[in-house]
């Protein structure tokens, strides 16, 4: 079987510069750190406008919310009811 042109490299001349691996490395910490400080005041921005655009609607969300359970519960138990009181008529 042939080698292969893997084999072949002399792995020993392989000599990257320590100084730039550092920068490089350094380089994309520093990145990370600025994404993530980034993202954290975008959310922060974003949950703020939010919270101060429903602070200002007449009824508060969670009352929106709680009015909307209830008429769920309600348009289920009819939808109960008007199944099981359901009675099919044979055709004639």
């Amino acid at each position: 079987m042939a080698d292969s042109t893997f084999s072949k490299i002399s792995w020993t001349e392989f000599r990257p510069d320590q100084r730039r691996l550092v920068t490089g490395a350094t380089l994309w910490g520093a990145g990370l750190l600025v994404s993530a400080v980034g993202m954290g005041v975008l959310a922060y921005e974003v949950v703020r406008a939010g919270r101060t655009w429903t602070g200002g609607w007449e009824v508060p969300p969670t009352e929106m919310a709680s009015r909307a359970f209830h008429q769920a519960q309600s348009a289920a138990q009819a939808g109960r009811d008007a199944w099981l009181s359901y009675q099919e008529t044979p055709l004639r």
